[in-house]
């Protein structure tokens, strides 16, 4: 795994990703989430809106909704 630093909320957000994942698609959600964390976080930090990004972009679409309402209670209020 590179070198990330998790800023706010944005390593809760995706260890609930994963924890919400099927058991049997847990190892391929993590890997695609983390592929899309890394290309996205260029400097190494992981915002809470790299995940939200991410997670938008590799959930599949009659998912995605209910994998934002789970994430909805872990952002940072700003």
């Amino acid at each position: 795994m590179a070198d990330l630093v998790w800023e706010e909320n944005s390593k809760a957000m995706f260890d609930k990703m994963i924890e919400a994942s099927p058991k049997p698609f847990r190892a391929m959600t993590e890997k695609k989430l983390m592929d899309a964390i890394i290309s996205k976080a260029t400097d190494g930090k992981v915002t809470e809106d790299i995940i939200i990004a991410c997670v938008q972009e590799v959930t599949p679409k009659p998912f995605v909704g209910m994998a934002m309402k789970q994430l909805e209670p872990l952002k940072t209020k700003k």
